[in-house]
């Protein structure tokens, strides 16, 4: 009849029990991997606003409307004087993740779109241009960061 014997003696139980710690510290202590994220994303997003001109999910944004061009003098999307590039930020970075954030006053506008606006222009609609959030290809580099730093004992 086929078995299996297993012997653990006291000095085996206590390496594992030690690699099991630093494995959990690792995991724990994720602050810097997430900071190095964060610096990718920060990167990325502007990249996004000032070379792609596409969302993260990969779609052009909305040319601008002929009326918009004549007002503005160019057919640049999202940039005028590059205060919305100039704004991404790095929010918190934590052990539990990291947050990026843009202060620019109309970063909502453009990001969400909005259904109506009020002066020169009555009732005019503003399409959303969704220029933060993951793509495909963050996603996967950010996992892949990850795994390197847990890899590497978080280092």
């Amino acid at each position: 009849m086929a078995g299996l014997k297993l012997d653990v003696d006291d000095h085996d139980f206590r390496r594992l029990t030690r690699r099991i710690g630093d494995l959990l510290h690792d995991v724990l202590e994720m602050h810097t991997v997430y900071a190095q994220a964060a610096e990718y994303m920060k990167r990325s997003t502007e990249n996004r606003l000032l070379r792609s001109k596409t969302s993260p999910d990969g779609e052009r944004w909305e040319a601008l409307r002929d009326v918009t061009v004549n007002l503005k003098g160019h057919d640049t999307i999202l940039f005028e004087t590059g205060e919305l590039a100039n704004s991404i930020q790095i929010g918190d970075v934590s052990n539990d993740g990291f947050e990026l954030i843009s202060n620019a006053p109309h970063a909502s506008f453009m990001q969400e779109g909005i259904k109506r606006t009020r002066g020169m222009i009555k009732n005019k609609k503003v399409p959303a241009r969704p220029f933060m959030g993951f793509s495909e290809e963050n996603k996967r580099r950010i996992a892949l960061m990850i795994r390197d730093y847990l890899a590497h004992g978080g280092d």
